[in-house]
């Protein structure tokens, strides 16, 4: 498996939340199909931290995956 990196996106309402977890979710199932991720590597990935900073009064939600997966990922999402 190729090293893991993080991407922390804030979130200030929970139903943006669900929204990038089910787009992370279709994303990495995609990725699976085309066989660009192994089995162990989409169930790795799938797992998505989160936790709620105090300071900015929003949940950070964490997505781990290789570089260009993530890129990938954030330009679908963010363009």
């Amino acid at each position: 498996m190729k090293p893991a990196k993080i991407i922390t996106i804030g979130i200030k309402e929970l139903s943006h939340q669900k929204v990038i977890l089910a787009a992370w979710y279709n994303f990495l199932k995609e990725s699976y199909d085309q066989k660009k991720l192994s089995g162990e590597e989409f169930t790795d990935f799938l797992k998505a931290h989160v936790m709620y900073d105090l300071d900015k009064d929003q949940i950070e939600l964490m997505l781990s995956g290789t570089e260009p997966l993530l890129e990938e990922f954030k330009k679908s999402i963010f363009g």
